[in-house]
């Protein structure tokens, strides 16, 4: 009986002692892929801030809908005025020079941004697109154009992440 003892018990507490770091390293693991997909979902959402403020510069509104961002970032031209001289001096000689650059490279400069992937919610096998609407509301008696952008499916179970709100004027995601 004491030899058996001697041979079970340690194998017992060595399954104990197993059973114990998989209860505490799997939540940590699970974090970890958590911390990880939500930080590739909160980059994508702020390359799409960046379009969408590219987009306003240019048409004072934010895109409506992907399909609408990605032809003004492809298509469009954004107008840079540099002025030489000074306007409040009437001895002066002012020149207003006008070069046009992409809606694309007003955006995002020389980063390279797949604009074709950009309504794809990223890590999401189903190939889910983020919902995006664009509105005017007004405050104090002011048009402000404003978006949002949202997960609809969500990774984590505890929140979904959204950027903007079309109710107020709010372009921060709601983990910021």
């Amino acid at each position: 009986m004491e030899k058996a003892l001697r041979f079970i018990l340690p194998v017992i507490i060595i399954a104990l002692a197993f059973l114990l770091y998989k209860s505490v390293a799997d939540p940590i693991k699970e974090q970890a892929k958590v911390d990880y997909i939500e930080g590739r979902i909160k980059e994508r959402m702020g390359k799409i801030k960046q379009a969408q403020f590219a987009y306003r510069d240019r048409f004072d509104k934010f895109a409506p809908s992907f399909e609408e961002l990605n032809r003004a970032m492809n298509d469009e031209k954004m107008p840079l005025i540099k002025v030489t001289g000074d306007k409040e001096d009437t001895n002066s000689v002012v020149v207003y020079d006008t070069t046009y650059i992409s809606l694309y490279e007003h955006a995002f400069g020389e980063t390279k941004v797949n604009l074709d992937s950009l309504p794809f919610v990223p890590e999401n096998a189903d190939k889910v697109k983020f919902e995006m609407k664009a509105d005017v509301i007004v405050v104090n008696e002011t048009p402000v154009a404003v978006f949002m952008i949202k997960d609809p499916k969500p990774y984590s179970k505890k929140r979904g992440l959204i950027l903007g709100s079309t109710s107020e004027p709010i372009f921060t995601g709601n983990w910021e």
